[in-house]
């Protein structure tokens, strides 16, 4: 008993221990095809690997043959990518000899689906073998014609090519150009002014974005007022819509005062055209008077003193005031004699007494009126 109870226990464990190599290795499981097959071709002592890109490998499988002139030389060991491109694994028999820029295709070994491998030389080959480890690049490989893409040209055949098609595509095409030779010369010529012009104006357009990147970052930064902003914005809107028979009554009193004034000044355009017209004149006389109005002003409100000794004329109760009396000969005779026959007599006098004329105050009878002087009038 004790020795069936041990031939029980091993084949239990030789069960587990099965079962768990197959839980552990189900992650990796892709299909029997996919299992490496011992034996054939490829697979003895001395044979090689090489790559191969292709640029579509269809529905080929692991395993899968290697054919060179319809025999049997090796097998695909993996469908891997490798940048981007799809690159399929040989192993090649030892006695398979090709040049370095042998061709691989893709064909149907049968109508059922599976597919193989085929290797061949060029139509110049070069004199370089190819060895273990190369690769037959992407210009060298291509696959033959799928049955589907066989019974899809078939159709396309049958069906008469699409030539029907293509006669309405170009009837159109004629009935769009027909007669408009020149739009369409001047449409491509201001085709091409605009592409010129968008081209000369690339640094304005990145800089255009560059800013709008930075104003949306700026908004970024923001959003928080921009936030409160909508948020307190919708009550505006309500008080003026609520408001709205008050901001029309206001919108009408404008227009009536703008009518109004339309009317006041369409009156009054000769009048006020000419009063524009004329005002650089006083307007001249006043800038040339400039000099002589901060005088004038001193004295003008509180003549016959000026703003300085005005403040200083009344002391307690008494006003106090200065006089200058001339009493020169020759300030009587301006003053009193001048216009009558004795004119002049007294300023003889005075210089009979030896006063020098340069320092007596000018004559009257020859001084030029200031009233008759030219005056300078504004254009």
């Amino acid at each position: 008993m004790s020795a069936i109870n041990n031939v029980r226990q091993r084949i239990w464990r030789g069960l587990t221990l099965l079962v768990a190599a197959v839980v552990l290795t189900s992650c990796g499981w892709r299909g029997v095809a996919n299992v490496p097959v011992p034996g054939g071709p490829g697979a003895g002592a001395g044979s090689y690997t090489i790559y191969v890109q292709m640029p579509d490998t269809l529905a080929l499988n692991g395993n899968s043959r290697v054919l060179v002139a319809d025999a049997f030389v090796g097998r695909v060991r993996s469908i891997n990518i490798k940048d981007w491109v799809a690159t399929l694994t040989l192993d090649l028999d030892k006695s398979v000899q090709l040049p370095k820029n042998a061709t691989a295709k893709i064909g149907l070994t049968s109508l059922l689906g599976s597919q193989h491998v085929e290797l061949g030389a060029p139509p110049h080959p070069s004199p370089q073998p190819l060895k273990a480890g190369d690769t037959i690049p992407l210009k060298n490989s291509s696959a033959y014609p799928t049955v589907e893409r066989t019974l899809a040209s078939l159709g396309l055949v049958l069906r008469g090519g699409g030539i029907p098609n293509l006669e309405v595509i170009q009837t159109e095409v004629y009935n769009i150009l027909n007669g408009r030779a020149d739009q369409i010369r001047d449409f491509l010529g201001k085709l091409d002014t605009f592409t010129a012009q968008l081209d000369q104006q690339t640094d304005d357009i990145s800089r255009a974005i560059d800013s709008t990147n930075r104003l949306l970052t700026y908004a970024a930064r923001r959003s928080d007022v921009l936030g409160r902003l909508l948020t307190e914005f919708p009550p505006l809107i309500k008080y003026f819509a609520d408001q709205r028979d008050l901001l029309i009554n206001a919108t009408e009193a404008v227009g009536r005062v703008s009518a109004t004034t339309d009317q006041t000044v369409s009156a009054a355009r000769g009048d006020l055209d000419q009063v524009l017209r004329l005002l650089p004149r006083p307007l001249k006389q006043l800038g040339l008077a400039s000099p002589h109005l901060v005088g004038l002003l001193k004295w003008l409100f509180t003549q016959p003193f000026t703003v300085d000794s005005a403040l200083k004329l009344v002391r307690g109760d008494f006003a106090n005031a200065s006089v200058t009396i001339d009493l020169t000969l020759s300030a009587i005779d301006n003053g009193i004699l001048t216009g009558t026959g004795f004119s002049g007599m007294l300023r003889a006098l005075e210089q009979s007494w030896g006063r020098d004329p340069a320092t007596m105050i000018p004559d009257v009878r020859y001084t030029p009126n200031p009233a008759d002087a030219p005056v300078e009038r504004g254009e």
